[in-house]
């Protein structure tokens, strides 16, 4: 099966409402363009909180903290209905980076969510480990819905940001079988190198293709009053990229400009890398190594009634 892949490379909208607004405009351009599979950036909604270093300015990081909390998206909820109505009225597939928060709760996690053609949730994955200062801001995610899904565009799955690094977390995925790999991150310039290395490794390591979003972002975006707005770690460039199975750009990181990046993706072409690496398959050796996966969920109160 062939059929075209995009990545979404926009700067946030900073709000929820704004974000939700260019979501579904992204959405439907990309659908005119004859997009089957539309990717997202990490945490696009409302924003990636680029601040979270700066946990020693406690008035500001507090404020900037209460923003990202206050415009973070419920799924389902009416917010997120109309980006699947917008995925249903483009009959694609919608994978989106969110800041989510359920309804009467106080944490907030970094979540990928997949959106069927039809406007249906088909799952969503919470980050596992926050990197670094990024503890601040998010809750972890307890490993039960790490998760391919069988789709028209194949099997589709992916990772966040550092996520990547995980070993046993890309090997899960090709237990799986995942031909299609959304891969998610902020637009920091300093991470380019790192990205590169990651998913075209993936892409070879897994033999899939790698949809690589990230965001654009600058200080110039904020709001008035934002605090630490003049500090330059607001600034991203972008980096996506889309990458065939093998480790080949069909179109190498773009960066420093807002747009959406489109590639044909060719299913069969994944037959080949399979021959050469199957990592969970004939260049396995279960009698050496294995994985255990936990994938039950892992909810703070369990009731018995």
């Amino acid at each position: 099966m062939t059929y075209l892949a995009a990545a979404v490379q926009r700067a946030p909208g900073l709000t929820r409402e704004q974000g939700v607004d260019n979501a579904v405009a992204a959405i439907e351009e990309a659908g005119r363009e004859g997009a089957s599979l539309i990717v997202f950036p990490e945490t696009w909604i409302p924003s990636y909180p680029y601040y979270h270093g700066q946990g020693n300015q406690r008035q500001a990081f507090s404020e900037l903290y209460r923003r990202t909390f206050e415009h973070s998206i419920a799924i389902p909820g009416d917010d997120w209905n109309r980006i699947a109505q917008a995925a249903a009225d483009a009959h694609a597939h919608v994978v989106i980076g969110v800041n989510e928060r359920e309804p009467h709760a106080g944490t907030i996690y970094n979540t990928l969510a997949y959106i069927g053609p039809d406007g249906a949730l088909l799952g969503k994955h919470r980050k596992l480990v926050p990197t670094l200062s990024e503890r601040l801001i998010w809750g972890y995610g307890d490993g039960s819905d790490l998760d391919v899904y069988d789709t028209e565009v194949g099997r589709l799955g992916g990772l966040i940001c550092y996520e990547h690094q995980m070993a046993p977390a890309r090997y899960a995925l090709s237990t799986l079988g995942i031909q299609v790999h959304a891969s998610v991150w902020p637009g920091w310039e300093q991470l380019h190198p790192v990205i590169d290395a990651a998913t075209r490794h993936l892409a070879y390591e897994n033999a899939c293709y790698v949809i690589v979003a990230r965001e654009t972002m600058s200080p110039d975006l904020l709001p008035a009053g934002t605090p630490l707005a003049e500090d330059p770690f607001w600034h991203a460039s972008g980096g996506s990229a889309i990458i065939a199975p093998g480790g080949k750009y069909l179109v190498e990181p773009v960066t420093e400009q807002e747009t959406i990046i489109y590639a044909e993706i060719d299913l069969e072409s994944t037959i080949e890398s399979k021959r050469w690496v199957d990592s969970a398959g004939h260049y396995a050796r279960p009698d050496v190594f294995q994985l255990h996966w936990d994938k039950r969920p892992k909810p703070p109160v369990v009731i018995d009634d």
